[in-house]
């Protein structure tokens, strides 16, 4: 019984039938009527009186209409299907490609409104398969569930927009190669471009070449703690020629408005990066714009924020290594960003702290700190006895302290063994040990472990030029660990994080013109899905409280395909016919089927009922009008009635 009816209870409705056959029984009801003579009626009500109640139902084409319809409807609520009785086609697995440049202009809309018209032609090729849709965005969403119908299909296209970040192909290869894998089902990609490698699907193309310009990197460059240079880079896609531009740098207020910086024509050669320079800028929120009606309007702005770091105070503890106090005193003098204070000098909460003496050991301040071995030790770390290491070569591992300093040549004779149950990273590794290493706190913080004796004499490393370039990318980093939201560039596929500092609590964040911000707290990473630009509440280690986020996606940029796709509907359908494999058989639903027969049926006893018995009785004809005047006053003859009850 299962296997026929997916809801056998509801065939418990078909004794409904008894109550059909009693309502039909007794439906006959006294009906008033006037009439010329009884002499008929009184056989006709005999006869009515002596036909038992059975007979009643004979030859009631109104009977067996409802009996029919009440049959189909309770088949319906019992789901009544055939086992087997269905062959499905081959399941078909559409991708639709939702990234940046699926809002390119074509042709009576955008790209998204030719993919959905591709997919509607896939649908439709596909006959009774069933269908699994998904978006690809950088990552594969599934828009609906697995093997479901034409109509759910189509229904789901609707709700598809256009990204505004773009994604890896060959992530997407990938994800193709996976679906394809033992080619059990069909596999359609739907995009404006090939990722490469196919893996088995079906590219169906949504999109033709168009000439594009875009902004697609931007960065600063600081010369100097005052002196700071903008850079865009502009690429051009399409073109046969070079094209002329003319570009705008605005600068946004905290209060919303923006003030014109700079305003020049560039020009763009077809496959070159066309670099432009802005320089002496002061601290803000910048956006440059291509005045340019091209395919793609998402990557003619994009956004940097520059903001001055601070001058940084610093305090050595205990007797200073006269190495490092040059050092400082170097970068101090040479670029001003940092500020050398005498040993017990009252200090605030942002002073970096360069401890030496066994006093500090276990102190952790607001800021990262530097810990100098074997008398200063942060908690959880303690300094055992010198390994000589004079022969042994002094390698420096990959870190951003040596940004600038190339692969400096250095020699340690002797290092601090290090007994640590914390994680520890090697900054400076000599022989066996480690010379140098940065230790990460809870909150992602970075303190510095400097593991062997700064005696220039006996390095060979304090006296040279990367000694300093170290010390100043570990100020640097200091100074930006004060500033909460990143400088530079942000695109809509990059996480930012404010980092976790003393004295940082919850904050709000939003586009700048939307009427209320979400809440946000350091540590968490913060997505954001559009271009635009945000504002932040409660972040008061800022002196700009603005982000510009843009898409700077050279991959999403480039409208131009490198092979000409052209559409070919029959191909696509004869693919579609020709794939190796056959759809399972499943049970034939007739539940619809059922329903709508109830419901005709029905219709179709309405309609003749009111056919045969009409609700209206006719009126009857009006009385002849006198002919003439002088025929004298109209006789009024009273015919004897009766009333009857039939």
């Amino acid at each position: 019984m299962g296997n026929w009816f997916a809801s056998p209870t509801a065939l418990w409705l078909g004794l409904l039938i008894g109550p059909l056959l009693l309502l039909y029984m007794l439906r006959h009801k006294p009906v008033r009527k006037r009439v010329p003579s009884v002499v008929l009626w009184v056989g006709v009500a005999r006869a009515q009186i002596a036909t038992s109640p059975f007979q009643r139902l004979q030859k009631s084409l109104s009977l067996l209409l409802m009996l029919l319809s009440l049959i189909a409807l309770v088949l319906a609520l019992a789901g009544f299907r055939i086992p087997g009785g269905e062959q499905r086609g081959v399941p078909v697995t559409i991708i639709v490609d939702v990234t940046a440049s699926m809002s390119a202009y074509e042709k009576g809309g955008t790209r998204m409104d030719l993919v959905r018209e591709r997919a509607n032609d896939v649908i439709a090729a596909a006959g009774n398969s069933p269908f699994s849709v998904f978006a690809w965005d950088g990552n594969m969403r599934a828009i609906t569930a697995a093997n479901v119908e034409g109509s759910v299909a189509r229904a789901s296209l609707d709700e598809l927009q256009a990204a505004e970040f773009g994604a890896s192909n060959s992530a997407l290869a990938r994800a193709l190669g996976q679906m394809t894998d033992g080619a059990t089902q069909r596999v359609v990609l739907i995009s404006d471009h090939s990722p490469g490698d196919l893996a088995g699907a079906w590219l169906v193309p949504a999109g033709t070449a168009k000439m594009n310009a875009g902004i697609v990197t931007a960065s600063l460059s600081e010369l100097s703690a005052s002196d700071v240079d903008l850079f865009f880079g502009v690429d051009l896609s399409g073109a046969e020629s070079n094209v002329r531009v003319p570009v705008v740098l605005e600068r946004s207020l905290s209060d919303g408005s923006s003030e014109l910086v700079d305003a020049r024509d560039i020009t763009l050669q077809p496959g070159i990066r066309t670099p432009v320079t802005f320089s002496g800028v002061k601290p803000g929120l910048y956006s440059l714009r291509l005045k340019l009606d091209d395919g793609l309007e998402l990557d003619n702005v994009a956004w940097l924020r520059y903001s001055r770091l601070p001058v940084q105070d610093v305090v050595i503890t205990g007797e200073a290594p006269p190495a490092l106090t040059r050092a400082v005193e170097a970068i101090q003098d040479a670029m001003g960003v940092v500020r050398l204070l005498p040993p017990g000098a009252t200090t605030d909460r942002d002073t970096a702290f360069l401890f030496t003496d066994a006093a500090s050991s276990g102190a952790e301040p607001r800021l990262p700190a530097v810990y100098f071995g074997p008398l200063a030790a942060p908690s959880g770390i303690s300094f055992g006895d010198e390994i000589e290491v004079p022969g042994a070569a002094t390698r420096p591992t990959s870190s951003s302290l040596w940004r600038g300093a190339g692969a400096p040549d250095i020699r340690v004779p002797k290092v601090y063994s290090i007994e640590s149950g914390r994680y520890i990273k090697p900054v400076l590794e000599a022989g066996a040990g480690t010379a140098v290493a940065t230790l990460t706190r809870d909150n992602d913080l970075q303190d510095l472990l400097i593991a062997f004796p700064l005696d220039e004499n006996a390095t060979g490393f304090t006296g040279k030029l990367a000694f300093v370039i170290f010390w100043a990318n570990w100020f640097d980093y200091v100074r930006r660990v004060r500033e909460p939201l990143p400088r530079g560039a942000v695109s809509t596929r990059q996480t930012v994080a404010i980092a976790e500092l003393a004295g940082r609590a919850e904050f709000r964040y939003g586009p700048a013109d939307a009427s209320e911000l979400e809440p946000g707290s350091p540590g968490r990473a913060l997505h954001f899905d559009n271009t635009g630009i945000y504002r932040f509440e409660g972040l008061n280690d800022t002196d700009l409280p603005l982000l510009g986020v843009s898409l700077l996606d050279a991959g999403e940029s480039n409208l131009e395909v490198a092979q000409p796709l052209e559409y070919d509907e029959s191909a696509m359908t004869e693919w579609m016919q020709n794939f190796a494999g056959e759809g399972e058989r499943r049970d034939l639903e007739l539940r619809p089927w059922l329903a709508l027969l109830a419901a005709a049926l029905l219709l179709f006893d309405w309609f003749w009922f009111r056919r045969r018995f009409p609700m209206q009785a006719e009126e009857p004809p009006p009385p002849p009008k006198s002919q003439s005047a002088d025929r004298g006053p109209t006789r009024v003859v009273r015919k004897n009635t009766s009333r009857v009850r039939a």
